[in-house]
């Protein structure tokens, strides 16, 4: 459950004629207002490749949140603006959960993955298919929105065909409003797309599991979607969704734009 509340988080936690940019990102995470983690998101795109690496830290806070640590990273190819991603790794560190993903994938299709240690409780799980590993993203790469119309509804209004390694999941995406928006180190100041989101567990999971029905109904999803200097593409600035003792907040504190 936290590795799908937070590979949303963190995936809200990039064309032709696009100018090359790079972009750091420092976020923080809070639960009911209080901080209890942080985050960097490292990001570079031009016109033939693209690259995403983050890391993050978490502490205790109640059931959902333990002490931990981990970092992830993704890269591939642009073509004509979309990403394709070849490959992505994650190695995460807590008192209850470690572990590491790997992955390649070749034009939207998993090729080989590697889970250690192996899931289990497997026969309790929605069987995971060739054909559910076909058109896919990584949750980084799909932090990176290829966005050619800009801050518009259509930017917003899609769904994401997401896996992790161990989940395939989809993210339904709708327009919901516009606003301005900061940064608090003054860097990024502008206006913003507000998207609503909501999860869909397709495989991998575990059905009878209450936290992942809870979460397939929670409608409380929404991320801010930023542009990246002068090209084609969002990032996210705000993630945000209501659990049962309150809210978990991913804002992004610092923007450091390199073109």
């Amino acid at each position: 459950m936290r590795l799908i509340v937070f590979s949303i988080l963190g995936f809200f936690l990039f064309a032709a004629n696009a100018h090359a940019a790079s972009l750091y990102l420092k976020y923080k995470l809070y639960a009911v207002g209080l901080p209890i983690g942080s985050g960097t998101l490292n990001v570079g795109v031009n016109d033939g490749s693209y690259s995403v690496s983050g890391d993050g830290k978490t502490a205790a806070f109640g059931r959902l949140v333990s002490d931990g640590k981990g970092k992830v990273s993704a890269k591939g190819g642009v073509r004509n603006g979309l990403l394709s991603p070849e490959s992505y790794a994650l190695d995460l560190k807590s008192e209850d959960e470690n572990g590491a993903v790997s992955m390649q994938l070749r034009r939207g299709k998993v090729d080989k993955v590697s889970v250690n240690p192996p899931q289990d409780r497997m026969k309790e799980r929605i069987k995971v298919t060739p054909q559910h590993l076909d058109g896919v993203l990584d949750p980084l790469t799909a932090a990176v929105f290829h966005a050619p119309k800009g801050l518009t509804a259509d930017s917003c209004n899609r769904t994401l065909a997401l896996y992790n390694g161990k989940e395939r999941y989809n993210v339904h995406l709708s327009y919901k409003s516009k606003r301005k928006a900061s940064t608090a180190d003054g860097r990024f100041k502008g206006n913003v797309l507000i998207c609503r989101a909501r999860y869909e567990p397709v495989a991998g999971h575990r059905p009878k599991r209450k936290s992942i029905q809870e979460l397939a109904k929670n409608k409380s999803i929404e991320v801010w979607l930023a542009p990246i200097g002068k090209t084609q593409y969002l990032v996210p600035l705000r993630a945000s969704i209501n659990v049962p003792f309150g809210s978990l907040v991913v804002q992004a504190e610092k923007y450091k734009l390199k073109n």
